[in-house]
């Protein structure tokens, strides 16, 4: 388990930064799983969004836009906003962690309980109490009933935040990778359908009731497996070295 701080302290040059949580210290560092998880193209960080997604066998929860306590202001005296993300290892164990998270980030129950592992001073211009951080994970028991597979989109709207947690409460969610959750105000219903996320949510919609997507959308926006990619992969270095073999012997037949 790794996790990852998204804040700012008061001064001009201690701006937004990610910075890993090790025991004594913050290191500066933008979480890796980023790279192949373009959470930038359907969340605002500044904004109240989460993304939980699984890739290349790791989770990631993000959780970002929490207000923290009125003290804590920019140079400009405005709102200081966290964010935190979650990078487990793929399995059973930490599935269940990260629903556990995910239900209490849909009834608004960690902006409270992150600001106060946050205080202002150090390096940055602020300090991460990170035995605090990890008490946010020690989930109750949740069931693993199989998920349902039909992805759904809505408005993110207090009935279908409930239904979803609900539903995190008792299923376990899907065996791929990929955007698994998505919470926003960015983006429309057509860019949540064609992202390929299992459930999602955002301002932008105006459907109070969850829709199904179709499943052409989802294939359409689906990165290819890694099997096919190996395959399609192996196909093309087999054409290559047939194209080789016969150019070989066209040159030898052109030298006779």
């Amino acid at each position: 388990m790794t996790i990852y701080i998204l804040s700012r302290g008061q001064k001009e040059d201690q701006d937004y930064s990610w910075f890993k949580i090790r025991k004594e210290s913050l290191i500066r560092e933008t979480p890796p799983i980023f790279k192949r998880v373009p959470v930038e193209t359907v969340i605002d960080h500044q904004k109240p969004s989460m993304i939980l997604a699984r890739q290349d066998s790791e989770f990631l929860l993000l959780i970002t836009g929490l207000k923290a306590r009125e003290e804590r202001t920019d140079f400009m005296g405005r709102s200081v906003r966290n964010s935190i993300a979650w990078v487990y290892s793929d399995s059973e164990e930490y599935e269940k962690i990260l629903r556990y998270l995910a239900i209490r980030a849909l009834k608004n129950e960690l902006e409270l309980e992150l600001d106060q592992a946050i205080n202002i001073g150090g390096e940055f211009g602020f300090q991460v109490d990170k035995d605090a951080i990890e008490q946010l994970a020690f989930p109750e028991s949740l069931e693993s009933k199989p998920a349902e597979k039909a992805c759904k989109l809505g408005k993110n709207y207090p009935k279908l935040r409930q239904e979803l947690a609900k539903e995190l409460q008792n299923y376990s969610i899907p065996l791929r990778d990929g955007f698994l959750i998505i919470i926003t105000t960015l983006k429309a219903k057509s860019a949540l359908s064609l992202s390929g996320v299992w459930r999602g949510l955002s301002d932008r919609i105006e459907n109070e009731e969850w829709e199904v997507i179709s499943k052409t959308n989802q294939l359409l926006a689906s990165p290819p497996s890694r099997a096919i990619l190996s395959s399609q992969k192996k196909t093309t270095t087999q054409a290559a070295l047939t194209i080789a073999i016969i150019l070989a012997i066209i040159m030898i037949y052109l030298a006779i």
